[in-house]
C-alpha cells in the first residue's frame, strides 16, 4: 500500500513539526535561566510558552499512536517491529518526563527561585535529550515506511486529531511556530489542508502571531532557528 499524496508530501510535514519541537525546546533551558528570581509575571509567561510547546508534542506522539504505529506493524515486513517498538518507548519516556515537567513547572511558575529552577533544568535536560534522539530515528528510519504504507487518509486523520486537541483559539499560533522554518512545500500542504476561506487569512495571521510571541519571549521577532541548536 503507497501513498496517494505527492511523494515526499507527508514526511516534510513531518519534519516541519520535528523542526520547530527542536527549536523551541532547545531554546528553553535559555529563557528559564534568564528568568530573575522573584520575577513571578516573566516565570508564568515562560511557563504558559513551555506548557503550550509541551502540549503540541504530547497531542502529536498521540495522535501517532492511534494512527500511524499500529498500520505500520500491520504492513510493515516483521523485522520493522522493534523499529516501532522503539519509537512507542521513546514515547513513554517523554511522556513520563512531560509529567515531572508539569509539576516542576508548576512550582517554579509560583516561586521562582533557584532551586525551583534548577528542579525544572533537571527534568528538561533529560527530555530534550530524548526528544532529540527520538525525532532524528523518526527522521533517519521511521520517514521512509511512512511514505511507503501510510495513505493521505490515514495521514490526514492523524493530523486532524493532533489539531482537534489543541485549544481552537491557539491552532492560529500553532501554525505559526510550525511555518517559521517550515520547507514551502510543507508550508503549502499544510494551508491547502485547511478551509479555502479561511487559508489566506491564516497564512497572513499565523507568522505574524508567532513573531509577537517570539518578540515577548525571546526579545526577537527572528529568533535562532533549529539548526543551531545540535540534534
Amino acid at each position: 500500500m503507497t501513498a496517494t499524496k505527492a511523494p515526499g508530501a507527508m514526511t516534510r510535514e513531518m519534519r516541519m513539526v520535528h523542526t520547530a519541537l527542536r527549536r523551541e525546546f532547545g531554546l528553553m533551558p535559555k529563557l528559564i535561566t534568564g528568568v530573575a528570581e522573584g520575577d513571578t509575571a516573566r516565570a508564568a509567561l515562560v511557563a504558559g510558552h513551555l506548557e503550550l510547546v509541551s502540549t503540541i508534542l504530547h497531542h502529536h506522539h498521540h495522535a501517532e499512536d492511534l494512527e500511524i504505529w499500529p498500520h505500520l506493524l500491520d504492513r510493515c515486513p516483521a523485522d520493522v517491529a522493534p523499529l516501532v517498538h522503539g519509537t512507542e518507548r521513546h514515547h513513554e519516556r517523554i511522556a513520563f518526563l512531560g509529567v515531572d515537567l508539569t509539576e516542576a513547572v508548576a512550582a517554579w511558575r509560583s516561586e521562582p527561585d533557584p532551586v525551583h529552577r534548577d528542579a525544572v533544568l533537571a527534568v528538561l535536560d533529560p527530555l530534550i535529550t530524548v526528544l532529540y534522539e527520538h525525532l532524528g530515528a523518526e527522521e533517519d528510519y521511521v520517514l521512509p515506511l511512512i511514505e511507503q504504507h501510510i495513505t493521505a487518509a490515514e495521514w490526514n486523520t492523524m493530523a486532524a486529531q493532533a489539531a482537534a486537541a489543541l485549544p481552537a483559539e491557539k491552532l492560529p499560533l500553532v501554525l505559526g511556530i510550525m511555518m517559521y522554518e517550515g520547507d514551502p512545500g510543507a508550508v503549502q500542504d499544510t494551508l491547502g489542508n485547511l478551509p479555502a476561506e479561511a487559508r489566506d487569512t491564516l497564512a497572513e495571521l499565523a507568522p505574524r502571531l508567532y513573531a509577537d510571541l517570539a518578540e515577548t519571549i525571546h526579545g526577537t521577532r527572528t529568533p535562532p532557528k533549529e539548526s543551531a541548536h545540535a540534534r
